[in-house]
């Protein structure tokens, strides 16, 4: 994870353990070559007082570092034209590019005789 001598760090090294922000962070940029005791390292270290206060950290980091992952794949130029895309097809609107400009276009819509 962080420092340098890997045996005695973990994702929680250095951490408040309310600081979510952080923990995601620290979670979602983080690595390890192998499993290890992290709930032992986290009482051992001051982070949690026992393993389900360790596990409750973890749950809350993972789930905020989701949520940050989400809200930013959701914020992407790229993601907002393909729900543009969608949403204009599903109303019978299609894209065209004339080289210099998008344009949206309707296409005549034919009705099926009961």
């Amino acid at each position: 994870m962080s420092g340098s001598n890997p045996e005695n760090t973990g994702w929680f090294t250095d951490l408040d353990p309310g600081d979510l922000e952080a923990a995601a962070i620290t979670i979602s940029d983080g690595t390890a070559d192998r499993p290890r005791k992290w709930p032992k390292k986290a009482i051992e270290s001051g982070f949690a007082t026992d393993e389900n206060d360790y596990y409750e950290a973890l749950h809350q980091a993972t789930v905020h570092a989701t949520r940050r992952a989400v809200s930013a794949r959701e914020t992407a130029g790229d993601q907002q034209l393909q729900y543009a895309v969608r949403a204009m097809d599903d109303k019978g609107r299609y894209l065209l590019y004339d080289g210099m400009n998008w344009i949206s276009i309707g296409l005549p819509t034919a009705s099926i005789p009961q």
